[in-house]
């Protein structure tokens, strides 16, 4: 059973794995990158808000979203201003090419989802949902927050430098 399991979760990895190199790809032409497409969704969806609100949100250090900022800044997706009430604190807006650039990357991702599970019924991917709700839960056991969860990734993201690529 333990080959079993670990054969499993080998397969997990490598869909996953596959799963974010098609979309890097698919977002490539672009020019945006990987968490850039969560940031403008979330002011796309909120509105402006501060530059901390947006690294708690993302779960992600203060210099990360500072990388991804100055690069979707210099790239006109989004727009920084100063608070007007406390100038410690960066506002950002997404532009008017910051929300096209994320309608157009979000058709690309739905373009890759389709292929991902193209040839599976409705039916088996609403079971696999069941399934990876239950591998979450079981993972999730003893109070894990998801926060707690996303400190982590990000403090391992910083750890590794993989925020340059954001």
């Amino acid at each position: 059973m333990k080959e079993l399991y670990r054969e499993t979760v080998h397969k997990m990895v490598r869909a996953n794995l596959l799963h974010r190199y098609r979309i890097t790809t698919a977002l490539s032409g672009l020019n945006i990158y990987r968490g850039q497409p969560e940031i403008l969704g979330f002011l796309l969806e909120n509105g402006e808000c501060a530059q901390k609100t947006l690294a708690e949100t993302m779960g992600v250090s203060a210099a990360s979203i500072a990388t991804s900022i100055k690069r979707m800044c210099k790239a006109g997706f989004v727009e920084r201003t100063e608070d007007e009430t406390d100038r410690r604190i960066n506002r950002i807006r997404i532009t008017q090419k910051g929300k096209e650039v994320f309608l157009a990357g979000r058709e690309e991702c739905s373009k890759v989802d389709a292929r991902m599970f193209s040839g599976i019924t409705d039916e088996e991917i609403e079971k696999f949902s069941e399934i990876l709700i239950k591998i979450t839960e079981n993972l999730s056991e003893e109070g894990l927050s998801e926060k707690e969860v996303m400190d982590f990734i990000a403090k391992e993201k910083d750890k590794k430098g993989d925020d340059k690529n954001d």
